[in-house]
């Protein structure tokens, strides 16, 4: 059932977002064209709009995720959602994997975005990015390179944030909104919901923050290699260091929010 809930969630939230990634995929091809036939006023117009294009599929993604939860459970058509023949817990996890999905895409064409008005930056510039290189050789900042296997993992950590990030504000959001549509709080669910999300948000942070500084653990990186140590970031002697506790705190959290919300969708919630 969870697999009829994933492809009925990603049919109907493909139209309010593809309409944004359709604009973005059309401003890419015209600045390929302005690189191509080294017309300047093109490749400036098209960084620029595209520029303007993946801020605007990330908020638009975004707005997107937060009305189509909102709209589904707690709006008009939350009274069918809940009288499907599916547990609370299917009903949340198909959305929370629909909004991932949808967030992780939105920043991929975003830095899909930033890539080809880099790429056309080097093209104006003809030759600039050489002379940054001759200077970093020059300057021995070269040999402070991470090496490819450190680039890598460093590759692969950064995925992994990027994943735990969205899935993190996603369990802030539907806590929030879920939290806000029950009897208490529901004759005012919109403002009780950004209250909710912005005190609950920037509480985590804080103690994920000083926690990220405290813990004694961080992984160290160098140039040859990244590696797991037992002290806290401000302790360590390694070059870089980057502290773990905010990252596991912020984990933590996102887990127990999704299960309070699940557990408020089946005995709290007052469907409209």
């Amino acid at each position: 059932m969870l697999g009829k809930l994933l492809k009925h969630e990603f049919r109907q939230s493909a139209r309010s977002v593809s309409l944004v990634y359709v604009s973005a995929a059309a401003v890419i091809a015209f600045v390929f064209i302005g690189m191509l036939t080294k017309i300047t006023w093109i490749g400036i117009l098209g960084s620029v709009v595209l520029y303007v294009a993946a801020l605007a599929a990330l908020l638009m993604t975004l707005v997107s995720v937060i009305k189509n939860f909102y709209e589904t459970l707690y709006s008009n058509q939350g009274y069918l959602s809940f009288t499907l023949p599916v547990n609370c817990a299917s009903l949340l996890g198909s959305k929370v994997i629909a909004a991932v999905v949808w967030v992780i895409l939105s920043f991929v064409l975003a830095a899909l975005c930033f890539l080809v008005i880099g790429m056309n930056a080097k093209a104006t510039a003809e030759g600039s990015m050489a002379g940054i290189w001759d200077i970093l050789e020059m300057s021995g900042l070269k040999e402070m390179l991470p090496s490819g296997a450190t680039l890598v993992k460093l590759a692969v950590l950064a995925v992994a944030a990027v994943l735990l990030t969205v899935l993190s504000f996603v369990s802030f959001v539907f806590f929030a909104v879920t939290l806000a549509n029950t009897r208490v709080l529901q004759k005012h669910p919109k403002l009780f919901g950004f209250l909710i999300f912005f005190l609950t948000y920037g509480a985590t942070n804080a103690i994920a923050t000083k926690l990220t500084y405290s813990l004694p653990l961080s992984l160290e990186i160098s140039t040859q290699d990244v590696k797991l140590a037992f002290v806290a970031m401000d302790q360590s002697s390694s070059i870089f260091a980057y502290g773990l506790g905010g990252i596991l705190f912020s984990a933590l959290v996102a887990v127990g929010l999704l299960l309070l919300t699940g557990w408020i969708m089946e005995h709290k919630v007052n469907i409209k």
